[in-house]
């Protein structure tokens, strides 16, 4: 029941600019200085002046009644408004406006059982508005009374004649009866259609007899709908989605670029259509080209909207064409400069993509646009570490640090991140006086234990406290093939081989053959067992891969 809604603005809105009109002949100069006001927005200054007015002028039913308005839209006020109205009722009890306003206060304020009355006396004086009979069908529906808002729509049609608002009002009141049957109420607006061809009937009617099943049916409205309006999109939304049922995709595919391609259909909502599609892999492969087609129509018809170029900058990166990817977030991180959620996802693109370079140069901006965030700073760092720039990176954790000098879980995870840098620098002390800063806070940290424990063992040195803490990350995360990895090493280097090579046998069945130094770490201790052969075979399995340490 939009329509209704939106009238009565468009109602309230002419009310007061045909007042404003008709009450400036023979008003005085005061008068019409409060009105300028009000409608320049200056409404304390507005009010004072009414209320002046009305008190040298008592008579004046306009400014009482724009008195009352600017009370209603005062909640400190508002209880103001309704005596004010009926005031400038008392002096002009043929207004129509002012009857209605008041009317309408009623509804506004819950007070339907003063509202039904007026509006329906205001229907008897002013029979040919028939926009009033749409605030009593909204009235009736309110109380559930469908009969009476059956009758009020019957009212509407004598006035106005057959038309699309009436049809659908009928149609939605009809089924909200208990006994309602939908086929024979569609059945009645399949008829109503003969007499008043819109494309949005068609529609409907196309929209019931596919949710129905009946395809052909609902494809020949749809047709109907598209010779009455050829870019109607609604139509072309409702083929697609019956085509796609019965698995005819080359149509799928057609009808649906009309939706896609039209910039006034809500983005978030073709947005939310195109990630349930493309959430089965199989299914854009099989149409690739028809896919790579939609995200073109999505981009033309929405260029600058975030979530959009989020969407297709997704599509393309999953589809092995990151070039794409990071060029369209690109566009969307310079097109909504004040958009955190934009920078990072162009970032986050570049980190994937291990474009270090572009990284550093992109987190600058972003941390320029947004100095207080810490995730930039980080994504910088790790593009200076990467790029063995490590006094750099280290200025950027150093300053996330003094941003959040009491936010426990950034210090803990950028200690974290400073003992990683400093080990790769070489500088041991730093790196264990971060880790220990660390596991102050968060004593059960597994990303500090484990490197910490890894680092003390490459050291050879407090195998013991390396073990224990090893121990802590299996005991929490027992199938972590990185961990197990850990706990294993430090097995060995003390001498347990046997005990090892179980803890490494778990971590092969859960990743570690994927990792190069683990199968040589598993290849070492089933040598040191004397298990050349097999030992043999994990060596030469770890020579054939890529290092990804």
């Amino acid at each position: 029941m939009d329509s209704p809604r939106i009238l009565r603005k468009i109602v309230c809105l002419a009310a007061a600019w045909l007042l404003a009109v008709c009450c400036l002949q023979a008003q005085s100069a005061r008068y019409i200085e409060a009105l300028k006001n009000y409608q320049q927005g200056e409404v304390a200054e507005a009010l004072r002046l009414f209320q002046e007015e009305v008190r040298e002028n008592p008579s004046n039913d306009a400014a009482c009644y724009y008195i009352a308005s600017i009370c209603a839209n005062d909640s400190s006020r508002i209880d103001e408004a309704e005596s004010w109205l009926k005031r400038a009722i008392d002096l002009s009890p043929d207004n129509f406006w002012y009857r209605y306003t008041l009317a309408l206060y009623y509804l506004r304020t819950e007070r339907q059982e003063l509202a039904v009355p007026m509006l329906e006396q205001l229907t008897a004086d002013f029979p040919k508005k028939s926009d009033l009979y749409f605030d009593l069908i909204n009235v009736y529906l309110s109380e559930n009374d469908i009969d009476k808002a059956l009758a009020t729509l019957d009212k509407i049609e004598a006035i106005r004649g057959k038309n699309e608002v009436a049809a659908l009002t009928r149609t939605e009141l009809l089924l909200k009866r208990p006994d309602a049957n939908p086929d024979s109420i569609y059945t009645a607006l399949a008829d109503y259609f003969e007499d008043c061809r819109t494309p949005r009937l068609a529609s409907v009617l196309g929209d019931y007899y596919a949710t129905t099943y009946r395809d052909s049916l609902a494809l020949a409205y749809y047709e109907e709908a598209l010779a009455l309006e050829p870019d109607y999109t609604p139509a072309w939304f409702g083929k697609a989605g019956v085509h796609q049922m019965l698995r005819q995709y080359d149509e799928f595919f057609s009808s649906l670029s009309h939706v896609m391609s039209d910039p006034y259909v809500n983005p978030e909502a073709k947005a939310a259509q195109v990630e349930q599609m493309t959430a089965n892999p199989q299914f854009v492969r099989t149409f690739s080209s028809d896919f790579d087609q939609m995200m073109i129509d999505l981009h033309t018809a929405h260029p600058t909207d975030s979530t959009i170029n989020a969407l297709i900058g997704g599509y393309w990166y999953r589809t092995a064409r990151p070039h794409l990817a990071i060029e369209i977030m690109r566009q969307n991180m310079e097109q909504h400069p004040e958009s955190i959620n934009a920078a990072m996802q162009y970032l986050f693109m570049l980190y994937y993509q291990q474009s270090w370079q572009a990284l550093a140069e992109g987190a600058s901006v972003g941390i320029q646009r947004f100095p207080e965030s810490p995730d930039m700073l980080q994504l910088r760092a790790i593009a200076f570490s990467q790029q063995k720039e490590y006094n750099a990176a280290l200025e950027d954790y150093q300053a996330i640090l003094k941003l959040h000098p009491k936010d426990t879980t950034v210090i803990k995870v950028t200690c974290s991140s400073m003992g990683d840098l400093y080990h790769q620098m070489g500088d041991s002390k730093n790196a264990y006086k971060n880790y220990e800063r660390a596991l102050k806070i968060d004593p059960d940290y597994n990303p500090v234990l484990n490197n910490y424990a890894y680092y003390l063992s490459l050291e050879g040195k407090n195998l013991k406290k390396a073990k224990e803490m090893s121990r802590k990350t299996i005991t929490s995360e027992p199938d972590n093939p990185t961990y197990l990895d850990t706990y294993a090493w430090i097995l060995h280097l003390m001498g347990q081989d046997i005990e090892a090579k179980a803890i490494f046998k778990h971590a092969m069945l859960y990743g570690g053959k994927e990792s190069r130094t683990i199968v040589e770490h598993y290849a070492t201790v089933l040598e040191a067992l004397g298990e050349k052969d097999l030992a043999n075979i994990y060596y030469n399995q770890a020579a054939g891969m890529k290092d990804q340490e």
